[in-house]
């Protein structure tokens, strides 16, 4: 029966997505459902092994699951000493038992899911760029959304399969441990969303970094393994966050969730010893504490991911339908301007108890900016094609009037004044919560750093489209090395002259985070030196644009009426 089920299956799934119809029936062969079948089943049966060995054995003992609190100083204080019932049997915390082969079975997991289905999801797609049938699909009627969504459903099937035989083990010991039901369907949820996240992050990687071939396979699967292994040691031991923007990007990682359901078996947090509730019930965001309830934080943690997938695939479409386009079109890049600032101030201006903690949180927000706005230059910066277009455009209706609309919304126009405007967005939102906030320091101080730090990034932003505007097959290798020698070089400065850095204020100020110096013990005549010069520089660099931009429109025009 199952035989005969099978094709109708498949044929209805051709016939609502022909890419996942294409995907299931390369990948769902007889050989590798057996194999993936036997690996998950051999893999649980290894693992229920292990914990089985892990239950005390012998009367007298010292373990993790007897009950009898040790009096010991020598041993840990979350192991017991066994000891027998009535019966003669040993008295041992199954719930715990249960509990932490439902944890490990949970981080397994998240890892398997995250790590090596975005893996398939990058060399797939690095596959089909290598072999030009990308460019095929692309000629067909179909959407990104139904392509890529095919791919996203189709290409870690075997992963799914693999995770879909764990669920009933994975199940049965999160309830044996007294976990609540609806919350290990919520775990599940944000498991899928997170999945659905992270896959969305892997296409678009592989959308814009087609020259890396299959090294991008590699690189994206080890950077995820890199942010979930550290969130989550950040996750298992942390008590209590940093109070920074730091705490935004731990709410990424989905075992987030999982101290709420830890907490829900009403077991002892000294003697679980991990995944403490304690530092989400202290988390806040403008100084509510969301995160108490496990309701309200399912919620808030969809919507971090749906809003930020939701953005991600704005990218994936203009990408997948056009890859000579910038990633993010203009007026979107507004719009995501103003949900960064208002995640990013959020999570900053929280409680502060000391000085000290005062820098970390201005620092932690300039941080974020300087990776946000580094983002958005890479994301709305032109190819040199583009901008030649655009600029013969210009040059033959040299009576356009709308230039300013053009540079703002424009899809091929320089981006130096797009960035300025997203800079403006995200520091005009800054500047009142500044304000407003308690600060016990200069707040004159606090907005010089801001604007200083937001004067950079536009000379970031017009040498980098400045330099693809040169005559040379590696402009963009060029311009990358450029602008990465120009946020590196203040720093090695202030490396090489050691701690004599606070006898040179100007080199920390023209530095990607001056918010680090603004905040300390800094006259005013430094700090004016330096906005006035970051200005002059700013002025002269988008005049030479602009006189670039103006030779190249003549240039292109001129060989369009030779020909």
């Amino acid at each position: 029966m199952l035989s005969k089920m099978y094709p109708r299956v498949i044929d209805s799934v051709g016939e609502w997505n022909p890419q996942l119809f294409r995907e299931i029936k390369g990948r769902l062969t007889p050989k590798t459902i057996t194999i993936i079948s036997l690996v998950s089943i051999i893999g649980q049966a290894l693992l229920y092994l292990y914990f089985q060995g892990l239950l005390p054995k012998v009367e007298g003992g010292y373990n993790r699951y007897c009950t009898v609190v040790v009096e010991n100083e020598s041993y840990s204080s979350n192991l017991g000493v066994c000891s027998k019932d009535l019966l003669g049997n040993l008295q041992m915390i199954k719930e715990l038992w249960w509990l932490d082969l439902f944890t490990t079975m949970s981080i397994l997991g998240v890892f398997i899911l995250l790590v090596v289905g975005s893996y398939m999801l990058m060399t797939d797609v690095s596959k089909e760029n290598s072999r030009n049938t990308l460019n095929f699909i692309r000629l067909t009627p179909q959407s990104a959304i139904t392509i890529l969504g095919g791919k996203i459903l189709g290409v870690p099937i075997l992963v799914y399969l693999f995770g879909i035989l764990a669920t009933p083990l994975h199940l049965v010991a999160g309830l044996k441990a007294n976990i609540s039901l609806p919350l290990i369907i919520g775990f599940y949820l944000v498991l899928a969303i997170s999945c659905l996240f992270f896959y969305s992050a892997s296409l678009l990687f592989s959308l814009v970094s087609g020259d890396l071939g299959n090294f991008q396979g590699w690189l994206g699967s080890m950077a995820i393994f890199f942010f979930l292994s550290t969130m989550t040691g950040v996750a298992m031991e942390a008590k209590s966050f940093t109070a920074t923007s730091l705490d935004w990007i731990i709410l990424f990682n989905p075992m987030m969730f999982l101290p709420y359901l830890i907490k829900s078996t009403f077991l002892s947090p000294d003697t679980i010893g991990y995944l403490s509730i304690k530092g989400l019930n202290s988390l806040n965001w403008y100084g509510n504490f969301w995160w108490q309830n496990s309701l309200v934080s399912l919620c808030l943690i969809i919507a971090n991911y749906g809003i930020w997938t939701f953005w991600i695939w704005q990218g994936i479409k203009r990408r997948f339908h056009n890859p000579s386009d910038t990633i993010l079109s203009k007026y979107h890049s507004y719009l995501i301007s103003a949900c960064f600032v208002i995640f990013n101030v959020g999570f900053t201006l929280q409680q502060i108890k000391s000085y000290s903690s005062l820098n970390d949180k201005l620092i932690s927000l300039q941080v974020f900016n300087f990776f946000f706005f580094l983002l958005l230059i890479i994301a709305l910066t032109p190819s040199r094609q583009s901008l030649q277009d655009w600029a013969r455009f210009r040059h033959e209706n040299s009576s356009y009037r709308h230039e300013i609309h053009d540079l703002l919304l424009g899809e091929k126009s320089p981006s130096p004044l797009v960035i300025a405007g997203n800079i403006a967005i995200v520091t005009l939102y800054t500047i009142p919560a500044v304000l407003i906030f308690p600060f016990q320091t200069n707040k004159l101080s606090i907005l010089a750093g801001l604007f200083l730090g937001a004067t950079i990034m536009i000379i970031y932003a017009t040498i980098f489209q400045l330099l693809l505007m040169i005559k040379s097959n590696k402009r963009n290798l060029i311009a990358t090395g450029v602008l990465a020698t120009l946020i590196f070089s203040p720093f090695l400065g202030l490396i090489i002259i050691g701690e004599s850095y606070r006898s040179f204020p100007l080199l920390s100020l023209f530095s990607a985070f001056p918010l680090a110096v603004t905040t300390g013990k800094v006259t005013i005549i430094p700090i004016m030196l330096s906005l006035l010069t970051q200005i002059m520089v700013i002025i002269a660099a988008n005049y030479q644009l602009k006189r670039v931009l103006h030779k190249a429109g003549m240039s292109e025009t001129k060989i369009l009426l030779d020909n």
